[in-house]
C-alpha cells in the first residue's frame, strides 16, 4: 500500500446508487476521527440495479451532487474515490508463489508487496479488469499457516488471494460519468468493501460477520473472517423491486408506493395494523385508492423472504463460512430502514442481526441526515481514501501534481488512479440559481395529502 501522497486537503467519496447519488468531503483529524465537512445528495435516474444505463442522467446527477458538497463545505473538488456495485462483479480465488533462497533473512514486507502486485498480472477473460487482490492467508513451506508472513523465515511463500473483477465496459461507464461531470476518478472500489469499512467494528471483522447493505438496486453482501474480507456477493435485487410491487399491485405511482413503504410499510405482516386503511387520493377526479396496512405488508414481506433474505441465507450457505459468523449479520442500506427487517433476518438466519450506521471512526459532530444506513457506501469510500492516503490534516485548501497509475496500491489492492486535488471553490455568482432550488419538493406535499 502505497501511504504517501502530496494532498494536504480533503478526500472525496462517491456513491453512485440506484435511487440516490451521494458525495461527501472530508478528512481525519488529529485526534484520528474522520470529519465530514461537507455532503451532497441527489437523484439517481441513470441506473438500474447497480448499473450505469444513462450516461447523460447519470453526469446530471454526479453533477448535481458535487456542486451541493461543494456548497457546504466551501470547497472545489477535483477527484473522488467510486463505488462500483452490478451483478457483472466476479470474485474467485487465487494462490501465488514466492520462491526464496535461504533461511537467513527473514521475509520482508516488500516481498509480500511484490507478491500481491503479481497477482494484477494474472491473465483474465477478454473484457474483464481486476477491481482489488485481497488477502486471505498465507502458507510457509506447506507447514504452516498465519495471517502475516512478514518477519518469519521460509523458503516458500503461497499467498492465498480473493481476486474481484468487473466488466471493463461498466468500469469505463463509472470513469466516464465522473470525467463528464468535471471530476477525476481515484480509484475504483467495491461497494460492500466500503460499507463494511463504514458499518463494521475491528472485533466483528476478526470474529466473522457478514455485512448485507440493501441498496435500490442491488444487495450487496461481504463476509470478513479474521479481519479480511473473504467472500463478497452482489445480488442485482434491491428495495426499488419492492416499491415496482407496491405500484403495480396498487395501480399508483413508484414515488407514492414508495412513501407508503416507508411509512405504513413493516416486513412482518402480524406487525401490521389490519384495521388501519390508508386512503390514497388519485388526480383528475379519479376515484381514491384503499389499500389496507395489512396487505401491504403481506406484499413486502413476500419480496424481502423470497428475493432478499433466502437468496442471502443461501450464499452465506455455499461461502463456507456459514459457521464462523460469531459476530452475525450487520444490516445497512437503505433497506435496512425497512421496519421490523432486523426481526426478520434474525429469525430467518438464525444469527444476531443488527442495523449498521457509521461507527466510532466517525466523529461525533458529522451531520445528522449522514448517520444513517443509506450512506454506508459513501462514508466507506470516504474512509478507504483516507486509509489508503494516511491524511491526518486540518481541512487546507491544496493542490498536487498528477501522479501516475498505481497498481497493487489501496486499503486491500486496488487501482490507484491519480493523486486527489482539492482547492477552495470560486466566488459564487449571485444571479446563479440556487441549487438547492433545483430540489423538487412535491414528494412532501404527496405525503401530506395521504390520509
Amino acid at each position: 500500500m502505497d501511504k504517501t501522497s502530496t494532498n494536504n486537503g480533503m478526500v472525496v467519496g462517491l456513491d453512485i446508487g440506484t435511487t440516490k447519488i451521494a458525495t461527501v468531503i472530508g478528512f481525519r483529524n488529529d485526534n484520528g476521527q474522520i470529519e465530514v465537512v461537507g455532503y451532497g445528495k441527489s437523484e439517481s435516474s441513470g441506473v438500474e440495479f447497480g448499473e450505469i444505463k444513462n450516461i447523460l442522467k447519470t453526469t446530471e446527477g454526479i453533477t448535481l451532487s458535487k456542486d451541493i458538497a461543494t456548497q457546504r463545505s466551501n470547497q472545489e473538488i477535483e477527484s473522488v474515490y467510486a463505488g462500483i456495485a452490478g451483478h457483472h462483479i466476479k470474485t474467485s480465488k487465487y494462490n501465488h508463489i514466492l520462491y526464496r533462497h535461504g533461511l537467513e533473512e527473514p521475509i520482508s514486507k516488500e516481498e509480500i508487496e511484490q507478491l500481491k502486485k503479481d497477482v494484477f498480472k494474472v491473465t483474465l477473460n477478454p473484457g474483464e479488469e481486476i477491481i482489488d487482490v485481497i488477502p486471505q492467508r498465507y502458507q510457509i513451506d506447506h507447514s504452516r499457516e498465519t495471517l502475516d508472513p512478514v518477519g518469519e523465515l521460509g523458503n516458500e511463500v503461497i499467498g492465498l488471494y480473493q481476486i474481484i473483477t468487473g466488466n471493463v465496459r461498466e468500469i469505463s461507464k463509472i470513469v466516464k460519468c465522473v470525467n463528464d461531470a468535471g471530476l477525476e476518478v481515484r480509484d475504483i472500489v467495491l461497494e460492500p468493501i466500503a460499507s463494511g469499512l463504514a458499518c463494521l467494528s475491528e472485533d466483528e471483522k476478526k470474529e466473522g460477520v457478514v455485512l448485507v447493505d440493501i441498496g435500490g438496486g442491488t444487495t450487496d453482501m461481504v463476509i470478513f473472517v479474521d479481519g479480511n474480507p473473504v467472500f463478497t456477493k452482489v445480488i442485482p435485487i434491491g428495495g426499488n423491486i419492492i416499491t415496482k410491487d407496491i405500484s403495480q399491485v396498487c395501480h399508483i405511482s413508484e414515488d407514492v408506493a414508495e412513501q407508503l413503504k416507508i411509512r405504513y410499510g413493516t416486513c412482518v405482516v402480524e406487525k401490521s395494523n389490519a384495521n388501519n386503511i390508508i386512503t390514497i387520493p388519485r388526480p383528475y377526479g379519479q376515484d381514491a385508492i384503499q389499500i389496507s396496512e395489512y396487505n401491504l405488508a403481506q406484499i413486502i414481506y413476500c419480496r424481502v423472504q423470497e428475493e432478499i433474505i433466502n437468496i442471502v441465507k443461501n450464499e452465506i450457505e455455499n461461502s463456507g463460512y456459514k459457521d464462523r459468523l460469531f459476530a452475525g449479520l450487520v444490516l445497512t442500506g437503505g433497506g435496512a430502514n425497512l421496519r421490523n427487517i432486523r426481526e426478520l433476518c434474525q429469525f430467518s438466519m438464525q444469527l444476531p442481526v443488527r442495523i449498521g450506521v457509521p461507527g466510532a471512526s466517525f466523529a461525533h459532530n458529522i451531520p445528522t441526515e449522514l448517520k444513517h444506513p443509506m450512506f454506508a457506501t459513501a462514508l466507506g469510500l470516504l474512509k478507504f481514501g483516507i486509509e489508503t492516503e494516511n491524511i491526518t490534516t486540518a481541512p487546507v485548501a491544496h493542490e498536487t501534481k498528477d501522479d501516475s497509475e498505481k497498481s497493487g496500491s489501496g486499503l486491500f489492492g486496488g487501482k490507484r488512479k491519480k493523486e486527489p486535488k482539492v482547492k477552495t471553490a470560486k466566488e459564487k455568482d449571485p444571479n446563479k440559481v440556487n441549487i438547492f432550488e433545483k430540489i423538487p419538493g412535491y414528494l412532501k406535499d404527496l405525503l401530506e395529502s395521504i390520509s
